[in-house]
């Protein structure tokens, strides 16, 4: 039991499989029943879980990661659960945090690691105003910025008084460090109208998983306390930056990263790994850029990454080699965006690069998609590295390619205001 703190409140925090965040709170001297006989809970009402048969589940609470969280009036302490069936004692596995485990368990055995370290960027913008309307005959969205003057002076990295929310990020990374999150820094982005970017320190990358999906619920509700409203939308805004979530990793053996070689070059190990990413890249894109809006952003500019390929400091490659740590060299994977479940991202990712470890680079070229159903019909082809080693189930994928092709069927069956703009009038 953790220890006593005046704590009212258990706050079980879990992840869907699309990656939105779901809670249930329970007074805390009920944590002991809770962890051994746990929380049920309905899955088949999770989009992704389990279907009315055999659907109720179990919450285990997982206290490895806790934090008081800032944002509740009672002393509530906010922890992870993990899911398990009816007995107990199964694994779900369909849960993202569970995924992860066992692919992080998978190739640091066979390739003999001691860590996998991971580091992510957090963009994000924030608004004045947000508000949408929708109905059959009106769908109006509106966002407002207090950040006009940005454009005329240029974004990024812009000091007061034009980075309105400079003290808010320092006030914000206070938070995110009472909640065991380490920030390397944090600035002004590229994007008037307030974007900004969090980048976060290299952890192992269960935890980095654990940290974005907790950076992302605190962010959301300390700028809400502000009367603003924050977005991860990768292209919010028409011709405008976009958000990406980049992320840095690291295979370490002997405390040592494997990606760099002798003479400071990209080792033949990591040059193997990085196949593997750039072989599955359009199915990869699938779990780590999952939404339509996405491909918005990786067509539109602003630096992202459009080309299937390696670079030392290329912004538009796919895959950079950051010209600041060339001591570790790490690979920074620069194609995803924060819409994804990070859990399922980072497994991914994994499992491509142990790809092409194993087929010692000798794979085709993969592609960076342009539209998200580009994408789930590579996911479909190309899902064996996925689900070979039982990290992912093929009925996982099925899911994943059904669900995200009716999004983009509903998205492209509804008429878009532009073609009023062109056509009202005909």
């Amino acid at each position: 039991m953790p220890k006593q703190k005046n704590y009212e409140f258990i706050d079980l925090k879990y992840v869907d499989l699309l990656g939105k965040l779901r809670h249930v709170t329970f007074p805390y001297t009920n944590y002991e029943t809770a962890k051994t006989v746990g929380i049920g809970f309905d899955s088949s009402s999770l989009k992704g879980f389990k279907q009315t048969e055999k659907s109720d589940m179990v919450l285990i609470p997982s206290h490895e990661h806790t934090f008081i969280d800032p944002f509740y009036t009672d002393p509530t302490l906010s922890m992870f659960a993990k899911i398990y069936y009816i007995d107990r004692k199964t694994r779900y596995e369909r849960e993202p945090r569970y995924i992860l485990e066992k692919a992080i368990d998978m190739v640091k055995k066979e390739l003999k690691l001691d860590a996998i370290l991971f580091l992510a960027e957090l963009e994000f913008y924030v608004f004045s105003q947000f508000e949408i309307n929708q109905s059959n005959t009106k769908l109006t969205v509106t966002v407002e910025s207090d950040e006009k003057e940005a454009a005329l002076t240029g974004s990024y990295h812009s000091a007061p008084p034009h980075d309105l929310y400079a003290e808010h990020r320092n006030r914000l990374v206070k938070i995110l460090k009472s909640c065991g999150i380490d920030v390397k820094y944090h600035h002004h982005e590229g994007g008037e109208f307030g974007q900004m970017e969090i980048e976060m320190t290299f952890k192992d990358a269960s935890i980095t998983a654990d940290n974005i999906i907790i950076a992302k619920y605190l962010i959301k509700n300390y700028f809400r306390s502000q009367g603003k409203y924050v977005t991860f939308m990768p292209k919010p805004i028409k011709n405008r930056h976009g958000s990406g979530m980049h992320y840095h990793h690291i295979l370490e053996k002997n405390g040592h990263s494997i990606f760099k070689g002798p003479k400071g070059e990209l080792s033949q190990i990591g040059e193997y790994y990085v196949s593997g990413i750039l072989s599955h890249l359009a199915a990869l894109a699938a779990l780590t850029n999952p939404t339509t809006n996405s491909y918005k952003r990786l067509t539109g500019g602003f630096e992202t990454a459009k080309d299937a390929s390696i670079g030392i400091a290329d912004r538009t490659s796919a895959i950079r080699i950051p010209g600041y740590a060339k001591d570790q060299m790490p690979i920074e994977y620069r194609v995803g965006d924060a819409t994804c479940n990070p859990y399922l991202a980072l497994a991914a990712l994994l499992l491509a690069g142990l790809d092409g470890v194993r087929n010692k680079g000798k794979l085709k070229k993969g592609f960076v998609p342009t539209s998200l159903q580009e994408a789930v019909n590579e996911l479909k082809k190309d899902s064996t590295f996925l689900t070979r080693d039982k990290i992912f189930t093929p009925e996982l994928i099925d899911f994943w390619v059904q669900n995200k092709k009716r999004e983009n069927l509903e998205i492209q069956h509804t008429p878009h205001p532009l073609e009023f703009v062109y056509y009202f009038d005909m």
